[in-house]
């Protein structure tokens, strides 16, 4: 019995490790692009990838300007993606997915899109998908 506690006990005490490492390269990585590039906006991205009752949707940034983005967090563990000032170009996806009858759940996923958008230095912005009028880029304004 007492090998048991130790094996599961060593898993978690490997896990916590391992988190604790991946957190400090992840923000020394962060830290490092913010050093280098001290005007960089903020993206936060609005979307719910996980809903108690299966109803879940998700904004994918493929790519900004062409390249592969590097995705960081911000807050309690929302998407965020650092962009440069000037015109920005960013091609999304956008995917729903809901409840099924005769399958599990149901998975719709639409085109991506590119869209093009005005970045100020030193600003957070949020995107969401509409269903009317597709992704909407918007600037956070903070709460007085």
């Amino acid at each position: 019995m007492m090998q048991y506690i130790l094996l599961v006990g060593g898993i978690c005490l490997v896990g916590f490790l391992y988190s604790a490492i991946a957190m400090k390269v992840h923000n020394g990585y962060k830290k490092k692009y913010l050093e280098e590039h001290p005007d960089a906006s903020v993206l936060l991205i609005k979307d719910c990838q996980w809903n108690p009752l299966g109803f879940n949707h998700t904004i994918y940034v493929l790519t900004i300007n062409g390249e592969a983005p590097m995705q960081t967090v911000e807050g309690w563990g929302q998407k965020a993606y650092h962009l440069l000032p000037g015109k920005t170009i960013l091609e999304l996806q956008y995917e729903k997915v809901r409840p099924g009858i005769i399958y599990k759940s149901v998975r719709t996923t639409y085109d991506p899109q590119k869209i093009e958008v005005d970045v100020e230095p030193n600003k957070r912005y949020t995107i969401s998908y509409d269903k009317t009028s597709g992704f909407v880029f918007t600037e956070l304004t903070e709460k007085a």
